[in-house]
């Protein structure tokens, strides 16, 4: 068996990395920014807050995003009322989330920069 060094040479391709494709993806739960602020404060029982809503909807009419892509889902928030519950710690549980569904985005996302590209996946020679 050879050593380290001459293991990584066999395995490494000559010459500099290239991208040759890129992959983008999103969460698949999407709100509108102008549904947003109906979104937010039915979620967080806010509505009796008008005068806050009113100022968190100029707020977001004067932004340029046009559509926010989302874990959060309603049904999300019902198995988890106290997402939106200022004074409860919530970070486990959307950690908890996030460690599910962050690695399902990045195979989507890394599938679709391999198609682009065109070539199997045993030509892959850097991984960035």
């Amino acid at each position: 068996m050879g050593s380290v060094g001459e293991i990584y040479e066999a395995q490494c391709t000559q010459g500099p990395a290239t991208m040759l494709a890129i992959g983008t993806t999103n969460p698949s739960n999407c709100v509108y920014q102008c549904d947003f602020p109906d979104f937010y404060f039915r979620s967080t029982k806010s509505e009796h807050m008008t005068g806050l809503k009113e100022k968190f909807k100029r707020i977001c009419d004067r932004s340029t995003i046009i559509k926010r892509h989302l874990y959060m889902t309603k049904e999300m928030i019902v198995e988890n009322p106290n997402f939106y519950n200022s004074m409860a710690p919530t970070l486990d549980a959307r950690h908890d989330i996030m460690v599910v569904e962050v690695p399902k985005l990045a195979k989507e996302v890394a599938l679709k920069a391999i198609n682009e590209w065109g070539q199997p996946k045993s030509k892959i020679t850097h991984c960035w």
